[in-house]
């Protein structure tokens, strides 16, 4: 048998079909696909196969570090399908990031010194959510939970002072990874400025440090200018790197025309020649 029928999440209200590939239905390394009872144990299990020995020699040899470069380009690929509107390759996309994301915690499973499973990673992942979200995770006997009064702006202040207090951070800068381009870390900082309880104080710190000075550079003046952008889109509540992404699609998109019509007009003065 060749199909598997799982339920979905809620156990009652639907009922998915599986069947593998054409051509693939008689591959016994397949069977613990067939069996497993979730989408998602599908995927947990295709990769512990392709992983293992006897599985793919190229995935066997991966590390956590070499697999860096993937889940940032499958990131960036998801990113453009939703920017772009593009349904189906969101589809493929969003599977490979997901993808990205089993593999890395199955080289985390085999790790000596300190392995975890993609199940403690769900795991934390869902007490995080749950102590991150107090009004709405409040006690049945407490005296109100969950506001609709409460803006997306508050919420997101509340996150930030729960997260801070989770992680012993002492500023707002704690934990910005340096490893993502200047542009969308210079929005988390001003992002992060502005749910800090201190925020007016630290703004002025800011602006005072992207101010005209006498030994500024020329580059100096350009990356101020940049920040200066960077800080009014923040306020404005405008994501700047996605803004620049979708203009530069439209830069590019017209370039593109034309150098069609560049290429066109060559051809029709030259012969086709």
């Amino acid at each position: 048998m060749n199909d598997v029928t799982s339920d979905t999440a809620n156990g009652t209200t639907g009922r998915r079909t599986y069947r593998l590939p054409e051509g693939f239905e008689r591959c016994s390394k397949l069977r613990p696909v067939i069996e497993a009872k979730t989408a998602l144990d599908r995927v947990k299990v295709i990769v512990d196969i392709l992983y293992s020995p006897g599985g793919c020699p190229w995935d066997g040899r991966q590390t956590n570090r070499s697999l860096l470069k993937h889940l940032l380009e499958e990131t960036y690929e998801y990113v453009d399908a939703v920017e772009t509107g593009d349904r189906d390759n969101m589809r493929e996309e969003l599977g490979d990031v997901l993808l990205q994301t089993v593999f890395q915690a199955r080289l985390c499973e085999a790790d000596d010194a300190d392995p975890f499973d993609i199940d403690e990673v769900a795991d934390r992942l869902v007490d995080k959510f749950i102590t991150r979200h107090p009004h709405v995770f409040a006690p049945d006997d407490a005296e109100a939970g969950a506001s609709d009064d409460d803006s997306p702006q508050e919420v997101l202040t509340l996150w930030e002072r729960m997260k801070q207090r989770e992680k012993h951070r002492h500023s707002v800068l704690d934990g910005i990874s340096h490893a993502q381009g200047a542009l969308p870390r210079a929005a988390k900082v001003a992002s992060r400025i502005e749910k800090s309880a201190h925020a007016q104080e630290l703004f002025e710190a800011f602006d005072a440090a992207t101010s005209d000075r006498d030994d500024n550079t020329e580059a100096d003046v350009y990356a101020d200018g940049i920040l200066a952008i960077v800080r009014r889109a923040q306020s404005d509540g405008i994501d700047i790197e996605s803004a620049l992404r979708n203009r530069l699609r439209e830069v590019e998109a017209a370039v593109a025309a034309r150098e069609e019509t560049i290429s066109s007009d060559t051809n029709e003065r030259t012969g086709g020649r």
